[in-house]
């Protein structure tokens, strides 16, 4: 089984292996992931680890070393590529070699410069209007033609940027990124609860209840 922990969830694991209180759940998903399911570190992880786009309560760097402890036991050895190398390769379909790789590093970021300002020029955009110009902005700035990640990216960048409901966070286009690179190959997403809402089918939230309910899923099988 092939399973992302977004920042999220992994961050809750390493803190509770850093003795912290609140987060048993997540460290009983950690010890139920160990040997069922592989999951990967990836340049968003480095990103959010060094570069905190969730506010800046969380300093910057302090939970590395748990982080690698946590990616140790549930990697199999393997990082998800960068983004450009995963669209890149989808020309010739979806293949799980083409998000994995054995290299990888705790000191490349994930690159999200190609698509600066492009939630804000979406802002209160109709969905249909949001989504026309996400593909249009996406592939000219990449370069990319409209693969998998390409027609993700565009339809999550614009049902965040249609909805007036919800208040922008500025982890948005990173979570937008995020899921348009690993969510067409893994098994199981486990991420926060707007996200899991938006790409349900193959999603788990964060909240406890969810938590303890894929632990006794896992445990099951």
């Amino acid at each position: 089984m092939l399973v992302y922990l977004d920042q999220n969830h992994a961050s809750r694991m390493a803190k509770h292996l850093l003795g912290q209180r609140g987060h048993e759940a997540f460290g009983r998903l950690f010890l139920a992931l160990k040997g069922r399911a592989i999951a990967p570190p990836s340049p968003f992880h480095v990103l959010e680890t060094l570069f905190p786009q969730r506010g800046p309560e969380e300093k910057a760097g302090y939970l590395l070393p748990a982080l690698k402890e946590v990616f140790a036991a549930l990697s199999g050895g393997y990082w998800v590529r960068p983004w450009q190398e995963v669209a890149a390769r989808q020309r010739r379909g979806l293949h799980r070699e083409d998000l994995l790789s054995q290299e990888g590093s705790w000191e490349a970021p994930a690159d999200l410069s190609p698509f600066k300002g492009l939630p804000e020029a979406l802002r209160g955009l109709p969905y249909g209007e949001a989504h026309a110009l996400a593909l249009r902005e996406i592939r000219e700035r990449t370069g990319l033609e409209e693969v998998p990640f390409v027609r993700l990216l565009a339809r999550l960048l614009a049902r965040m940027a249609s909805d007036l409901q919800r208040k922008p966070r500025p982890s948005d286009l990173l979570d937008a990124v995020m899921a348009a690179t690993v969510y067409p190959y893994v098994d199981l997403l486990l991420t926060d609860r707007y996200l899991r809402g938006l790409l349900p089918e193959k999603s788990v939230g964060g909240r406890r209840k969810e938590v303890e309910a894929l632990v006794r899923r896992l445990e099951g099988e």
